[in-house]
C-alpha cells in the first residue's frame, strides 16, 4: 500500500503518526486529498502541527540523551560540530534553518538538544515555525490540487476535441477514397 492509500483507509488516525515521522511532505498530500473531498483541511492542520511539534520535540530529546541518538540516526560528528557552532552563535536562525532545510535539519535539531538549548525556546520557535509552515504547505497542496484537477479537466476537453477531429479526417479519408473508388468504376 502506498502512503495515499493508508490515508484514505485510516484517514485522521494515521495522519498523526506520519507527521511525527515526515511532517512536511504528509501536509501536501493531506492538502491534495483535502481539494478532493476525502479530508477535512481544518482536521488535517492541528493534527500535523501537533504530530511535527512532537517529532520535533523527539529529536531534541535525542540529542538531549547523548551520543546513542547520533549513532542511531547516522549524525557525523564533523555534521554535529558544525551544527553545534551555528547553535551556539544564533539559536533562532538556526532552529528556522533547520526546520526548513529537511537534509540539514534533522542534524539540527538533534545538535539543539545537544546544546542544550532551552527546551521552552525550543519549543516556542519549533512550534511558530510548523504552524506556519504546515498552513502554508496544506494550501499549496489544495491549490496544486486545484490546479491539477483544472487541468485535467482542460486536458479532457483537449483528449475530446482531438479525438473529434482525428474521426472527422479519418470519415473524410474514408469517404474521399470511396469516391474515387466510385469514379473509377463509373469511367470503366
Amino acid at each position: 500500500m502506498t502512503i495515499i492509500q493508508y490515508i484514505l483507509l485510516y484517514k485522521y488516525i494515521i495522519i498523526f503518526p506520519l507527521a511525527i515521522i515526515e511532517g512536511p511532505f504528509l501536509t501536501v498530500i493531506c492538502g491534495f486529498l483535502a481539494a478532493g473531498g476525502f479530508l477535512n483541511a481544518w482536521i488535517v492542520l492541528p493534527i500535523v502541527i501537533i504530530g511535527d511539534i512532537v517529532g520535533d520535540s523527539i529529536l531534541y530529546w535525542a540529542g538531549r540523551t547523548g551520543k546513542w541518538a547520533f549513532r542511531l540516526f547516522r549524525v557525523k560528528e564533523k555534521n554535529l560540530e558544525d551544527a553545534k557552532k551555528y547553535f551556539r552563535e544564533n539559536h533562532k536562525k538556526a532552529l528556522i534553518t533547520s526546520k526548513l532545510i529537511h537534509g540539514l535539519g534533522f542534524t539540527g535539531l538533534l545538535a539543539a538538544g545537544a546544546v542544550r538549548v532551552s527546551y521552552r525556546r525550543y519549543f516556542l520557535t519549533c512550534a511558530a515555525v510548523s504552524i506556519i509552515q504546515s498552513a502554508i504547505l496544506l494550501v499549496l497542496g489544495i491549490v496544486f490540487a486545484g490546479a491539477y484537477l483544472q487541468v485535467g479537466k482542460y486536458l479532457n476537453y483537449y483528449a475530446a476535441t482531438v479525438s473529434a477531429i482525428f474521426v472527422l479526417i479519418v470519415a473524410w479519408l474514408i469517404f474521399r477514397h470511396y469516391n474515387k473508388k466510385k469514379k473509377l468504376s463509373l469511367k470503366e
